[in-house]
């Protein structure tokens, strides 16, 4: 017997319950990839966006942020390159030349016991390296330990007596140290080794003063300036000089122009505000000394200055508060010179309770310093609040005249 098979189904069929299984399987194995695809959309939409953003911006190697800190030094922004160099030293604590190049610019911002411990840091990695003893000895030097720094500079100088910076902390040693003709003929040495070093040519300039030659001192700080035209202390030495000189208006004039390249350098401010008290225009010169304090309040030599001259102006309130603030920053330079001052401010202005504790104060510090002019100021407003019939309730005990 022939048995007909119908060829629309299959060969082997399945049973009716086995498909009901196979359908739900399928169903929820589709289930768990949408649910696996919910699960990671957040990542792949963050994958996908990253493919066509902008690779990150890599961080500067310590080269890169030595070469940024040298244009941040011509550009008169030694903070910012400050910050620079001392991230290069962290990466690269081994390196010389950044350690070297760190520590001048230390210096450069007073910062001179950092500074030293860099050099120290230089003579314990190599110790023949002629670096580490330049910044010793420059760093010595300004800090006021010019006798310490010669033996320095001159160890160096046997290492590498090629090496201009240290014949320029050496001449400025020898000047510190009253050494004035081995400070020329050092400073001359360091100049026939390179005749443009800028600030070599400063420390000579330094030496020349010192031995009264201001001529040639304003020549060499002329010409330090022109291999250096945006370092502003070499502008500052050459107008102080202009000043002492009675050269007003060039004092007058390249203070300007350090204000030019810097407008907020308190130095700067404050000079001119001496120079234009010295030519008279006093107007001019508070403006200046009251930038200077803005820009620096806790500058006692500018709180001075501003002081005396709201004192000048009969402005006894204002140069209260100047002479303040100037004793409440000073370390000992301007001690007297404030307090009596403000002792008389505070008469002027009514306290003379205040004004009498003061200027008993003053009295004994003129007196055991010697301090002759002083003394004979103290004296007359003592006697003044001693006569002022409107002291008389205030005033906690009788004027000794004889000191």
């Amino acid at each position: 017997m022939q048995i007909k098979r119908d060829y629309t189904q299959p060969f082997f069929r399945q049973p009716k319950r086995r498909r009901i299984r196979n359908l739900l399987f399928v169903v929820g194995l589709l289930a768990l990839l949408m649910l696996a695809l919910a699960w990671q959309w957040d990542r792949l939409a963050a994958t996908v966006t990253s493919l066509g953003a902008p690779p990150p911006t890599p961080t500067p190697r310590p080269s890169q942020r030595a070469a940024y800190a040298a244009q941040l030094i011509i550009d008169n922004e030694l903070l910012a390159a400050e910050a620079e160099l001392a991230r290069a030293v962290a990466e690269r604590p081994r390196s010389i030349a950044y350690l070297y190049a760190h520590g001048s610019l230390l210096i450069e911002l007073e910062r001179y016991a950092e500074a030293l411990e860099l050099g120290a840091s230089i003579t314990e990695l190599d110790a023949r390296d002629e670096r580490g003893f330049a910044l010793q000895a420059a760093a010595l030097t300004w800090q006021g330990q010019a006798a310490l720094a010669i033996p320095i500079a001159l160890s160096g100088l046997e290492l590498n007596p090629r090496f201009t910076p240290l014949y320029a902390a050496l001449t400025r040693a020898y000047v510190d140290t009253d050494r004035w003709t081995e400070a020329l003929e050092t400073g001359e040495r360091g100049l026939s080794v390179n005749p443009d070093d800028a600030d070599l040519i400063r420390a000579y300039a330094y030496a020349l003063q010192s031995v009264g030659s201001y001529n040639d001192a304003i020549n060499h700080l002329q010409r330090a300036i022109e291999l250096r035209p945006t370092y502003l202390p070499t502008h500052l030495e050459l107008a102080g000089l202009y000043l002492a000189r009675d050269e007003n208006s060039s004092a007058i004039d390249l203070y300007n122009r350090v204000l030019s390249i810097d407008p907020r350098n308190a130095r700067g401010l404050l000079r001119l505000c001496l120079a234009y008290r010295k030519v008279g225009e006093f107007a001019r010169a508070l403006g200046f000394c009251q930038d200077s304090v803005d820009n620096n309040p806790a500058d006692a030599a500018a709180q001075f200055q501003l002081g005396l001259l709201h004192y000048r102006d009969r402005q006894f309130n204002e140069s209260l508060a100047a002479f303040q603030a100037c004793l409440a920053h000073d370390d000992g330079v301007y001690d007297l010179s404030c307090r009596y001052r403000l002792g008389l401010s505070h008469y002027y202005t009514g306290d003379c309770t205040r004004g009498w504790s003061l200027l008993r104060e003053s009295l004994a510090l003129a007196q055991a310093n010697g301090d002759e002019a002083t003394t004979r100021n103290v004296l007359q407003g003592l006697a003044a609040i001693e006569s002022d019939p409107n002291c008389v309730d205030d005033a906690a005990a009788p004027v000794d005249l004889d000191g």
